[in-house]
C-alpha cells in the first residue's frame, strides 16, 4: 500500500512540474510577441515620419498651379489675391477649408465654393448666385436670390430683366421671395415686364409693369395661382388692345369672378 501512495504521488509531482513549464513557455512567447510588435510599430513611425518630412520638404509637393473655374461675373484674378497660399507653397501644408472659409466671408456673390488638391495644382471651383430680383442696398442696387442672400451686382447683372422687390422689413422681404419663387414659372415670358413688386398697406400683391401698369394681385396663396394668371393674361392683352394706356388691372376679387381695368385718361 505504501508503494502504490508514494506512485501516486510521485505521479502528481511530475504533472505539477509539466504544467508550470508549459506556461512559461506561453508567457514567453507572448513576450517576444510583444516585442516585435512594438519594434515594428517604431519602425513604422520612424519610416512614416521621414516619409512625411520627405513629402513636406520635397520639390514634388509644392503647388505648380492654381486653376479657378466656374467663373461668370467673379474674376479668376480676385479669387486668386484671396487664396491664403500661392505658387511654390508646399501642397500638403495649405488649409483647403480655411481657404473656402475667408472666401465666402468676403464674396456673397458665391453660392458655394470648393477648394481641392490635385498633382502639384490646386483646383478652386466656384459656384456663383443669380439674382432673381433687385433689391435696394445702402448705397446701390444689388441682387437676391431665393435663399434670401443679397449680394452685389456683378457683370452683366444690371442689366437683367427681373423685378425689383421693395419691402419695409425682413419679413416683408422673404414674403415677396417666396411668391415670386411660385409665381416665376406660372408667369413665365411676363416676369420680364414686371419693374417692381411689393405689399398693399392690406397686405395684398402688388406689382407693376414696364408700361407702367398697376396690378392688384391680391393675397399671395398658391392655390390656382396658374389658372389666376392664365384669366389675368387675356384681360391685360384685352386692355392693352382696347385702350392706349391702362392704369391699373385689379385682380384682387377674382375669388369672386370680378376683375376691373381701368384705363388711363388722356390730358
Amino acid at each position: 500500500m505504501a508503494r502504490k501512495k508514494y506512485s501516486y504521488r510521485r505521479s502528481v509531482t511530475i504533472r505539477s512540474g509539466y504544467g508550470s513549464s508549459k506556461k512559461g513557455r506561453k508567457f514567453l512567447k507572448f513576450f517576444l510577441f510583444l516585442a516585435g510588435a512594438g519594434a515594428a510599430a517604431f519602425l513604422i513611425y520612424s519610416g512614416g515620419k521621414k516619409a512625411v518630412d520627405y513629402a513636406y520638404a520635397s520639390d514634388g509637393m509644392s503647388i505648380k498651379e492654381i486653376e479657378v473655374v466656374g467663373c461668370k461675373n467673379v474674376t479668376k484674378a480676385e479669387i486668386k489675391a484671396l487664396l491664403p497660399f500661392k505658387i511654390g507653397d508646399n501642397l500638403l501644408k495649405v488649409n483647403l477649408n480655411e481657404a473656402e472659409n475667408e472666401i465666402m466671408k468676403v464674396k456673397p456673390e458665391l453660392k458655394d465654393i470648393s477648394v481641392n488638391r490635385r498633382w502639384q495644382k490646386v483646383r478652386v471651383k466656384l459656384y456663383e448666385r443669380t439674382p432673381e430680383a433687385f433689391v435696394q442696398g445702402s448705397k446701390e442696387l444689388m441682387g437676391i436670390d431665393f435663399e434670401n442672400k443679397p449680394f452685389p451686382l456683378r457683370g452683366f447683372m444690371s442689366g437683367m430683366k427681373i423685378p425689383k422687390i421693395v419691402y419695409k422689413t425682413g419679413e416683408e422681404r422673404a414674403g415677396l421671395l417666396k411668391f415670386l419663387e411660385s409665381f416665376k414659372p406660372v408667369c413665365k415670358d411676363f416676369l420680364d415686364n414686371i419693374s417692381e413688386i411689393r405689399f398693399s398697406n392690406t397686405g395684398d400683391i402688388v406689382f407693376a409693369t414696364n408700361d407702367e401698369v398697376v396690378i392688384f394681385w391680391g393675397d399671395e396663396r398658391e392655390e390656382n395661382l396658374a389658372h389666376k394668371f392664365d384669366k389675368f393674361s387675356k384681360i391685360y392683352v384685352d386692355a392693352k388692345a382696347k385702350n392706349k394706356q391702362v392704369e391699373y388691372i385689379d385682380m384682387s376679387f377674382y375669388e369672386l369672378g370680378r376683375a376691373v381695368v381701368k384705363p388711363k385718361r388722356e390730358i
